[in-house]
């Protein structure tokens, strides 16, 4: 009898659709708190990761100035899991920045034009801009939150 209620007015249908929006909505739900207000622990992650893809092959996955393309430098990468310590035990974020952002020209990265990572982590003129910056903002600030957690202190 239930059966037969539910077939012939399509309550079934109807429900089952319901189920899988509410479902669908519970996983979208779960995927914009965490782009728009992430954990501490994934955006370690997403700094790690990062770092990994634009600074490693100089400074080396550990950050200790190894990384593969080191050896082939006329200066060597900076052992960065020491920023802190040669700051007198304050890791130095906005001097970092400033170095990862371009601000502040160190020639190793090469001209403050083209940097290796410019394209990543300069400023846009693309008509995303106000996106592209608030991306670029949450890469950069993960990034450094990342190499502030690795820090060694003597």
């Amino acid at each position: 009898m239930v059966r037969a209620l539910t077939e012939s007015r399509g309550y079934l249908p109807v429900t089952a659709f319901a189920v899988l929006t509410l479902a669908a909505c519970a996983g979208q739900r779960k995927r914009l708190q965490q782009e728009v207000a992430p954990t501490q622990e994934q955006l370690l992650r997403e700094g790690k990761r990062m770092y990994e893809r634009a600074c490693a092959s100089c400074h080396g996955v550990d950050a200790r100035g190894d990384g593969p393309v080191a050896p082939t430098l006329k200066t060597r990468p900076p052992n960065l899991t020491l920023l802190a310590a040669r700051n007198g035990g304050t890791f130095p974020r906005d001097l970092v920045m400033a170095a990862v952002t371009g601000a502040t020209p160190i020639p190793a990265h090469g001209t403050a034009d083209m940097p290796v990572w410019r394209l990543r982590f300069g400023p846009t003129s693309s008509g995303a801009a106000a996106v592209a910056a608030l991306r670029t903002r949450r890469w950069l600030d993960g990034m450094l939150d990342y190499l502030a957690s690795i820090q060694e202190h003597s």
